[in-house]
């Protein structure tokens, strides 16, 4: 899926990461988020791997490392990230991936998770003024998840329906 002289790096749930030229981000999701945002000017870019839609006001307080898992804070920290580590706010563009109904066969509200992921983050991008490019979110399969962050390129495999560039 990508070259070989290129630095391939996994992230985790709620995890995130920025990086120059060449590095290839890769995370696998589901109902979770697969948010990426770049520079293509500069050639920096980062991903964060968004678990739930938003942090509850009376849940208790948690380090920065575990806020990252909410999309209402993983947006603006990754933007800031980004800010800090060179990217210029006017350039910056964002895809995303994931937000999947893993369970269709079930009908709680609790189970619209992938959707609500979805929706903060489009409400945050918009917030700050980020550019929403691409995106490939919904249906009911997990994705595999690449972003060459020299290129700006995402490529999305999603299991059973295969792979897209984005």
């Amino acid at each position: 899926m990508c070259e070989n002289k290129k630095k391939m790096v996994r992230i985790g749930m709620a995890e995130m990461l920025v990086a120059g030229n060449p590095t290839v981000i890769t995370t696998t999701v589901g109902s979770c988020i697969a948010l990426c945002m770049y520079d293509p000017i500069n050639r920096i870019g980062g991903m964060v791997h968004i678990v739930l839609p938003r942090k509850a006001d009376h849940s208790k307080e948690e380090k920065f490392d575990m806020l990252i898992r909410y999309a209402d804070k993983a947006v603006p920290a990754l933007l800031s990230k980004l800010i800090s580590r060179g990217a210029k706010k006017e350039f910056i563009r964002a895809k995303m991936a994931g937000g999947a109904n893993m369970f269709p066969m079930f009908t709680h509200p609790i189970l619209n998770i992938g959707r609500n992921n979805a929706e903060v983050v489009k409400k945050k991008l918009a917030e700050l003024s980020v550019p929403l490019v691409a995106e490939d979110v919904g249906g009911n399969h997990g994705r595999i998840v690449e972003f060459d962050v020299g290129s700006g390129i995402m490529r999305v495999n999603t299991i059973n329906k295969g792979e897209k560039e984005l």
